[in-house]
Order: C-alpha cells, then structure tokens, then sequence
C-alpha cells in the first residue's frame, strides 16, 4: 500500500494544482479511492498512476467551473516560506514576495510543470511521458517558462539570483 511518505508527496503535488489545502485532500482522497477501486496488485507503478489521476481529477473539476481560482498575495491561504539561514544558503537572495508574485502569474499547467521539473525533479522526457507530449515540446515550454521567471527577477532588479546562477 502506500506509506506515509508517498501519500504526503501525492498531497504535495495536488497542493501545487489546486494552491489550496482542502482541495490537495479531497483530489488525493478521491484519487486513493479510485486507486483502490482498480486493483492495485495490477499497477505497475502506483504513484505515476495515482498523480495521473489527481491532474484529471482537478482538470475535471477546473473544466465545471470554467474560472481558474486565484489567490491574492496576502491571503493567509499562501504558504508561510520559513526564514533561510545565512550561513548555509548565502547565495540565495529571492525573498518570498518576490517567489510569491512570480508562481502568482503563472498558470496552472506552468505550475504543475515548474513542480514536476524543480521540486519532484522529473527529467523533461518523464514530463513529456506525463502529458503525453513530444519532449520537444516540453524543452520549449520549460526553456521559455525558465525565460519569462528570469526577465521577471531581472525586471525586478533582483540583482544576483538563483536563476542566474543556474538554478532555473
């Protein structure tokens, strides 16, 4: 069955779908659901397919109410970004409204890409297995979402950061 690890990564990636906590539940609890009603003995990898279902349930649900929700900035549903300690991780210098605004302007197949690519850290032909799309689709569409991130850093006069360094 799944572990305590798993079920938490599954939420996590509802949780950058949805950008709100009841609804990262309800798409894992009825993902779960779904997965259980389906054999499970007879998946071979249980994760790809529980996140496979997530991303159509919420689709599904986005396509009933034809308006993409969206959350402003100071809402206390934005996720509280710890403070970052200088001596470990000095070379870091995007502050958290600046992070805040720029996942605020993408859309949510960006986010869900940007999530797939630097947080679980899928390769682009496992993305591109993902949406069943050609790789060099998925290469264009990383390439000028990493594009637009760093002219809005550069914009801002975010001076030195992650994103020039190579980390995006």
């Amino acid at each position: 069955m799944l572990n305590k690890d798993e079920l938490n990564q599954l939420y996590r990636y509802a949780l950058s779908l949805s950008a709100h906590e009841e609804s990262a539940y309800d798409l894992v609890q009825s993902a779960v659901e779904r997965y259980l009603k389906k054999m499970p003995e007879a998946i071979d990898k249980p994760l790809a397919y529980l996140k496979t279902i997530i991303r159509n349930l919420y689709f599904d649900q986005e396509r009933h109410k034809k308006v993409v929700p969206m959350i402003s900035i100071e809402s206390d549903e934005c996720a509280h970004i710890e403070p970052i300690d200088n001596d470990s991780m000095e070379d870091l210098l995007i502050n958290q409204q600046e992070v805040q605004v720029l996942l605020s302007d993408l859309s949510s197949e960006e986010n869900e890409l940007l999530y797939l690519w630097a947080v679980e850290e899928h390769t682009v032909d496992e993305i591109a297995r993902i949406y069943e799309k050609p790789r060099g689709t998925m290469l264009s569409k990383l390439h000028r979402l990493k594009k637009r991130i760093r002219g809005q850093l550069q914009g801002d006069g975010a001076g030195v950061s992650a994103v020039n360094k190579g980390k995006l």
